[in-house]
């Protein structure tokens, strides 16, 4: 399949440590893809569709891999590696497949912080970059830590067809000194208020406190016409 534009930086953050819930099918160590997906359970099948980033729909044939810890949910986003079922291979032109769910992990969804005022601590991180795909901004992130973690999205202004957001690492940085990396999606809101899209679109800038305290910013273009 084609490769996000973002695969580099995933392979470089994918070497620090990993502070998203994982999931293991405990069948092998190998796989034919990697791809981050938002999750959709079938009610009706019991079973489970992921559709990709990049614009792919795949049906697991073992959808109880992508079960949590509690053995019951699923997780509304996740980067997950798989093997083409039996008899599948990539087509040119074919967005559709049946795969194995080989491992991966489970992102967190957020939305906004509507109490901003009570976010104590905003530590700096190393790196950050981010993608929008179904619905959400996923920012992927490298940092120092010394305990749990946890990171919050807050709404500055908005500003003709630009939506601003602070990307807060809110807890766990305190005297950190262990590498880790995680990945965090933003559920973008139904309606954005004042917000003045420009054929069918909006940016969202999102800053972060970096390194030295210099300001860390990145833009992405979204549909708003999906939401």
């Amino acid at each position: 399949m084609k490769q996000m534009k973002f695969f580099a930086l995933v392979l470089t953050f994918l070497m620090g440590v990993s502070l998203t819930s994982c999931f293991d099918s405990g069948s092998s160590n190998s796989y034919d893809g990697t791809a981050f997906v938002t999750v959709y359970q079938s009610y009706l099948s019991n079973g489970v569709v992921l559709k990709t980033d990049d614009g792919y729909t795949l049906t697991p044939t073992n959808p109880s891999a992508l079960l949590l810890s509690d053995g019951k949910s699923y997780p509304e986003r996740a980067l997950v590696y798989y093997k083409f079922a039996e008899g599948e291979k990539f087509v040119q032109g074919k967005t559709s497949y049946n795969v194995s769910v080989e491992g991966g992990m489970g992102i967190e969804v957020k939305s906004f912080n509507n109490k901003p005022d009570t976010i104590k601590n905003d530590y700096n991180i190393i790196a950050m970059d981010l993608w929008h795909a179904n619905g959400y901004v996923t920012v992927a992130s490298n940092f120092y830590y010394g305990g749990t973690v946890g990171f919050d999205f807050i709404q500055q202004k908005v500003g003709n067809d630009t939506l601003y957001v602070k990307f807060n690492y809110s807890k766990g940085g305190a005297s950190g000194y262990n590498n880790g990396t995680t990945y965090v999606s933003l559920k973008l809101p139904s309606y954005i208020q004042d917000i003045e899209p420009k054929n069918d679109s909006i940016w969202v800038k999102v800053s972060a406190k970096g390194p030295n305290d210099e300001t860390l910013v990145k833009n992405v273009r979204c549909k708003y016409d999906l939401y």
